[in-house]
């Protein structure tokens, strides 16, 4: 393997590892915040839900506060049901973050210790690319429910709620992936055939 290939790869790994580490305290860390009364609960609720956003003072004539938009809120004293929805809009993206930079290490790991352009490896990538594509569009459902139901729990009349992020980002990343994988996978091919040419 050569130098500057082996010191990206070595990068790479580190990378990946301080990410995961990073990103399990985060979850951790954030798991144990929701359990202490009292600690923090910031939603952001749908504009049409809201009264009195025509009266907002601080901005000059002709601005007013998008009623198709959101609006950020924070409940002073949440009950433990609230704290335990706002760790569900949070917990499960980081710890797919997490799953997936462990397994992105343990393909470079791996490609440090071999030859990297292997069958083996190729398939890693295309399955840590459809665990992030689906597994991110799980987490986006939960993370949308739960905002849903937090929404609900603020508001005095419940309305009805439409998701205001998008699963498009996962997806890319987990396509990107599962490029990356397939790529490898046609070279290694191309490579096999060419050695039974020579």
């Amino acid at each position: 393997m050569g130098t500057g290939l082996g010191s990206w790869l070595r990068w790479l790994r580190v990378t990946a590892t301080v990410v995961f580490i990073t990103a399990l305290c985060l979850a951790v860390a954030l798991l144990v915040i929701a359990f202490i009364p009292g600690s923090p609960v910031a939603q952001d609720l749908p504009g049409a839900a809201l009264t009195g956003l025509d009266r907002v003072g601080g901005v000059t004539a002709g601005v007013a506060v998008d009623r198709s938009g959101w609006v950020p809120f924070t409940v002073h004293d949440p009950s433990l049901a609230q704290r335990l929805l706002h760790l569900l809009t949070v917990l499960p993206g980081l710890v797919l973050i997490a799953e997936i930079a462990r397994r992105m290490a343990d393909i470079l790991r791996s490609a440090l210790a071999t030859d990297p352009f292997t069958a083996s490896t190729a398939q890693a990538l295309v399955a840590v690319g459809k665990r992030t594509a689906f597994g991110g569009l799980a987490v986006w459902i939960v993370s949308q429910v739960a905002q849903g139901l937090l929404s609900a729990t603020m508001l005095v009349s419940a309305p009805t709620y439409t998701p205001h992020q998008s699963p498009l980002g996962w997806l890319a990343v987990g396509l990107i992936f599962a490029a990356f994988g397939q790529i490898l996978a046609r070279g290694v091919a191309m490579r096999a055939e060419l050695d039974t040419v020579i």
